[in-house]
């Protein structure tokens, strides 16, 4: 996992130390390296902004530095630590969260279509029941009858009530019973909904009215962590409309790059990350042990 951002950090370290003996870095020593660093960060799925800050900042931090070639790396790998944590943010609790709302709490996932909502819904259904916490899952993708389906399996494997209403029926009902449920049970409700793009207003549409119906205390949203590009899209698309994130297949994730684009893109935390398909398989994000993997 994130062997190619690891690489891409050795390599700019032995760039400076092949520049210099014990000398100032300069800008005609720094800045060819540091333009070919970020042509690196971008094969990682970096997007062009957080590529651009992070070099801004890794600039700033060596620039004028007098640097011995035995402490070459360790100053490189300090630049790219502060870097990475400027962008980060790891501060959203989920569960501290929960126990600020009066209400059963209603907990919404949105995202593009194979970002692994679904399965995200039940792995934080099988998170808060080992915390004490009762759920109701909401299959709220109606426009696809496989997600119904998938949502009902996960239901039955965890022992969970799954709401479910026909296929291509009103998603704002499923929410509305879903929720109904969870406040006659007091349960938490967890509600998928369909994948979806900007460029598919219909959807975003149906999205906005599930939100207005059913008012989410907290939205989640759910990205692969190797969608490359579509990140930023996917952060613009959704603009406004989540509180947190939720990184998935981060344990087949070499580049590295999908957290601090949407990071930098979105400027909202990363709460938890899917790093394989068991209930288990999900970890609270923590930024400082992120950025020592990469710099391991």
């Amino acid at each position: 996992m994130l062997g190619r951002f690891k690489d891409t950090v050795k390599d700019l370290s032995d760039n400076v130390k092949s520049a210099v003996a014990k000398k100032e870095l300069d800008e005609d020593t720094l800045d060819p390296l540091l333009e070919q660093m970020r042509l690196k960060l971008l094969q990682s799925n970096v997007s062009m902004e957080a590529a651009e800050q992070i070099e801004a900042q890794i600039r700033e931090s060596l620039l004028g530095e007098e640097v011995k070639r035995t402490a070459v790396e360790e100053t490189v790998n300090q630049a790219v630590k502060d870097a990475l944590l400027e962008i980060l943010d790891d501060g959203y609790d989920f569960y501290s969260e929960l126990e600020t709302v009066e209400k059963p709490p209603v907990v919404f996932l949105i995202g593009f279509n194979g970002s692994g909502k679904t399965t995200t819904a039940a792995k934080l259904a099988k998170q808060l029941d080992d915390r004490g916490m009762d759920t109701v899952l909401g299959a709220g993708d109606t426009f696809r009858a496989a997600s119904i389906e998938q949502l009902k399996e996960h239901g039955d494997a965890l022992g969970k009530k799954v709401i479910a209403h026909e296929y291509e029926s009103d998603p704002a009902a499923v929410g509305y019973d879903t929720v109904e449920h969870a406040n006659n049970n007091d349960k938490v409700a967890l509600v998928d909904t369909a994948g979806r793009s900007h460029s598919d207003q219909n959807l975003m549409d149906e999205l906005k009215k599930m939100v207005d119906v059913n008012e989410p205390d907290i939205t989640f949203l759910v990205i692969d962590a190797l969608a490359g590009n579509d990140i930023v899209e996917q952060a613009d698309a959704y603009e406004g409309m989540f509180d947190a994130i939720i990184v998935t297949k981060m344990d087949v994730d070499d580049a590295g790059g999908a957290i601090i684009s949407i990071s930098q893109k979105s400027g909202k935390p990363v709460a938890f990350l899917g790093n394989g398909q068991g209930y288990d398989d999900i970890e609270d994000f923590d930024k400082e042990k992120f950025v020592e993997q990469i710099l391991e």
